[in-house]
């Protein structure tokens, strides 16, 4: 029977001790022992006759940890190494097609199950890069393989998927590709209108808070955005900022914050929030939709944006 042990959130320090003894005839101590680190391991390296760029991220993906020790927990312990290499690994992802990258995620937690420790040391790293709403690095889809492992293994007790599962579900929400959910919002004439409702070429959705400090330098990027602008201009892209909280009063104070040609509405029922039909672990949260309100780009930059429209319009 395999043993089971807890996740990941709750991450498991692991404690050198080493005891010191005295003798009655000498009185001596003994000294404690610093532990001994591990050095580096040999990454892998992609065969010579492969040279199209995105197979060799494919294969660096898939074989990165082969020649890594997941026995050997100390390597928890030496993030000049450890942590680095999993920020090189995920690193690898955008260059790599998307089907190689569960894979390799299923090869490095697969390997990690020998040790509690180690599994929990990388499910840890993978929260703290891909799914933190201060990591550059974040991404839902690079955070799924590693949810869907976690809430998959048989080593990883009930109790402690339940916070994967939900994470899980909010990921699967609003994926590129997927159409967004639809809610209805309100404007300060106190009329109403929905997401659906918005015909456009191009849908820029915004979450945002009126006092987020975050929120206004967004905006302004947005505002200065000539892709943007030309966007609005010739009637390709509307936009729509919805503030999803529960103080309409302050909305309608900073109204004038928001330009005119964007419809600015708030969330009346605050059904984007209780319901989390969005994941708004990061405010502001930007997403990009298509005519038929398919995501194309999700939990996006404002600088991403602006690519996207220069290059597709």
């Amino acid at each position: 029977m395999g043993k089971s042990y807890g996740f990941l959130f709750f991450l498991i320090g692991v404690a050198m001790v080493t005891g010191c003894t005295s003798k009655k005839e000498s009185n001596a101590v003994s000294e404690v022992q610093a532990p001994v680190l591990p050095g580096n391991f040999e990454r892998a390296m992609p065969p010579a006759m492969m040279t199209v760029p995105q197979d060799r991220a494919g294969y660096l993906v898939t074989h990165f940890w082969d020649k890594f020790n997941f026995r050997d927990t100390m390597y928890c312990h030496v993030p000049n190494i450890t942590e680095q290499a999993f920020v090189d690994f995920i690193g690898l992802f955008p260059h790599a097609s998307a089907s190689k990258i569960p894979e390799g995620v299923k090869k490095l937690l697969d390997a990690a199950e020998v040790e509690n420790v180690m599994y929990t040391y990388f499910c840890s790293k993978a929260e703290h890069y891909l799914y933190d709403p201060n990591s550059p690095m974040r991404n839902d889809e690079y955070f799924i393989p590693f949810l869907e492992h976690i809430v998959n293994s048989s080593k990883v007790m009930e109790v402690y998927k339940i916070r994967p599962r939900h994470q899980l579900t909010l990921a699967y929400r609003n994926r590129i590709g997927s159409k967004a959910e639809n809610f209805t919002y309100r404007l300060a004439s106190g009329k109403t209108g929905n997401l659906y409702g918005i015909p456009a070429k191009y849908l820029l959705l915004i979450f945002y808070n009126p006092d987020c400090t975050e929120c206004r330098h967004t905006v302004e990027m947005l505002k200065n955005s000539t892709a943007l602008a030309a966007g609005i201009s010739s009637g390709n892209v509307k936009v729509l900022a919805v503030y999803p909280d529960e103080n309409p009063e302050m909305w309608q104070k900073h109204l004038k914050d928001i330009p005119s040609a964007w419809v600015n509405g708030y969330g009346r029922s605050q059904a984007v929030k209780n319901s989390e039909l969005y994941d708004l672990k990061a405010i502001p949260t930007l997403y990009l939709l298509d005519k038929d309100k398919k995501v194309l780009l999700k939990d996006a930059s404002a600088g991403a944006i602006h690519e996207y429209l220069e290059k597709n319009q």
